[in-house]
């Protein structure tokens, strides 16, 4: 019984993170009338737009991605980011528009991650009273508090507030494949424990086949747990355990098959990634590396993190065997934190991807359960109590503002009328004849055809319509900087009539999307090109199609 409540608990917990969707939806009433709600951008506008583009492949029935992003209409297909064409092809049939599917995708996913939140406490802590302490512990385990002055009152900040996931209510049911990586490092948690408890090859199978699976949807889950591998033998070998040849022999044989487990998809995304289009993905990781900061991020973690360690140390003292898959986990965030600090290939942002709160937390709970084990002493247990209460109202206080945060932004986006387009996108609903030039893509052009725009356009174009666009994203757009140019230097109209239809065929452009921000700081109206024929025309935006 006390499994389903706090089961209930973790869902009605759940359920708080889409009241920012809903109240979205309430106050479409706000918009001006020559705006149109895009309602369902979860997060920032420009990345969420890439997922719906592979979205929307799917559903046109692809069965590898491309680069909607890039002008290369005839590109050969890749296995990346095949987690949201796979959910455009399962929700095909249902007619559902991306970003429905996009939000059905997160809510199985998240709904999966609650069970296996729930089901890691259960596991690891066994007692009804810790299992329960440890998953509010995990769903409220917050950062320190940062206090701040905003519209004459006072607010609760978290640190490393840039990152969104690093939100209490938001990381619980944020981006799908984040959230089905989370499940993955879980899972690997209680395969590693269970490999080494029992002699079963069908464990050790599982684990392997869920292993290869997880590079394809967020190589991070794969690449920790390679790391908490070596770390948790090293452990059990050389300090649970005196060393056995016969087993070290079987541990080197697995370890093996693990390594080419990982490898193989490794390499596959590497070889894609090393050439262009995908190599942007790399390039931009490079030229633009987060700051990532190792302080900010135990601040980030809040109290849990000390109490986690002091727990992770007694675990190890008193050779908790069942503890140290969680151990390892720690340890193994740890150390692929720092070695990737100097392989840029990979960024180590991607490490804290991996609900490492969670390992903290129960180890934290295993520290209170051996503490209230010592004794029975109420002035001993007080501290403890304080504790416990203190998680809880930090945490609480948190989920308060989060969503009266993404409340207060939401609403702000709703009302705002200036500017016309605004860049970044995410600030603003866009204008309804905008919209519409998207819609008239979608109906009348084909997908593999070309549009030339802006920044804001081109990131939307390939989610809403399905087009190629030439400029749209800084990290799946080749040569952003080299574009970005050159798309002014066309919409500015400076160039010789020769050289802007020379461009555009060179560039395999079909169509010429002509809105607001577009026609920033142009000397020339380019529709006196002859060569270019209006083929959609409202008061705000025009579309050109370029003749052959």
């Amino acid at each position: 019984m006390k499994k389903y409540l706090i089961l209930f608990f973790a869902f009605l917990f759940l359920s708080l993170s889409y009241l920012p969707n809903l109240y979205e939806a309430s106050v479409t009433h706000l918009l001006p009338p020559n705006r149109s709600m895009l309602w369902g951008e979860h997060i920032y506008t420009y990345d969420f737009n890439v997922y719906l583009s592979k979205i929307k492949q799917g559903q046109e029935g692809r069965w590898t991605v491309v680069d909607k992003y890039d002008n290369q209409p005839n590109q050969k297909g890749v296995l990346l980011q095949m987690l949201y064409l796979l959910t455009g092809k399962a929700t095909a049939f249902l007619n559902l528009p991306p970003v429905l599917a996009f939000h059905l995708l997160r809510t199985i996913a998240s709904f999966l991650w609650i069970i296996t939140l729930v089901y890691l406490s259960v596991f690891f802590l066994k007692k009804p009273a810790f299992y329960s302490l440890g998953v509010i512990f995990s769903l409220l385990a917050a950062s320190f508090p940062i206090f701040y002055r905003f519209e004459n009152q006072w607010w609760i900040g978290f640190y490393m507030s840039w990152w969104q996931e690093m939100d209490i209510l938001k990381r619980i049911s944020f981006l799908p494949h984040d959230t089905i990586n989370y499940i993955f490092v879980g899972l690997f948690s209680i395969l590693l424990y269970l490999d080494s408890a029992r002699k079963d090859r069908r464990i050790f199978a599982l684990l392997c086949v869920l292993l290869f699976i997880s590079v394809f949807i967020h190589p991070a889950a794969a690449i920790l747990f390679c790391f908490s591998w070596v770390i948790f033998h090293i452990i059990r070998f050389f300090w649970f355990y005196p060393v056995d040849k016969t087993c070290l022999k079987k541990l080197f044989l697995k370890s093996t098959v693990v390594f080419f487990v990982v490898l193989i998809p490794v390499l596959y995304i590497y070889l894609v990634t090393s050439i262009y289009p995908w190599k942007t993905l790399i390039d931009s990781e490079q030229k633009y590396p987060l700051p990532f900061n190792f302080k900010e991020y135990i601040f980030s973690l809040g109290p849990i993190f000390f109490t986690g360690l002091i727990g992770m140390a007694l675990a190890l003292v008193k050779k908790q065997t069942k503890l140290l898959s969680l151990i390892s986990w720690i340890l193994g965030a740890a150390v692929a934190l720092f070695i990737f600090k100097f392989f840029l290939k990979q960024s180590q942002m991607r490490f804290i991807q991996t609900a490492n709160h969670i390992p903290l937390t129960i180890l934290t709970v295993y520290l209170i359960d051996c503490l209230f084990k010592k004794t029975k002493r109420l002035v001993i247990r007080i501290p403890i109590y304080l504790f416990i209460a203190g998680i809880v109202i930090l945490g609480t206080a948190q989920t308060y503002f989060s969503i009266k945060s993404q409340n207060h932004f939401i609403h702000q986006r709703v009302v705002a009328v200036m500017p016309l387009v605004p860049y970044p996108p995410q600030v603003m609903y866009p204008l309804k004849d905008f919209y519409g030039g998207l819609v008239w893509l979608a109906q009348n052009t084909k997908q593999s055809e070309v549009v030339l725009t802006k920044v804001t356009a081109g990131n939307y174009i390939p989610a809403y319509s399905g087009n190629f666009v030439y400029l749209g994203h800084n990290s799946e757009t080749p040569e952003f900087d080299q574009r970005t140019q050159k798309v002014y230097d066309f919409y500015t109209g400076l160039a010789a009539p020769e050289e802007i239809y020379d461009f555009l065929k060179k560039e395999r452009i079909s169509y010429v999307f002509y809105g607001p921000q577009e026609k920033e700081y142009n000397l020339k109206d380019i529709g006196k090109y002859q060569f270019l024929k209006p083929v959609y025309q409202t008061p705000m935006v025009t579309i050109f199609k370029v003749s052959k």
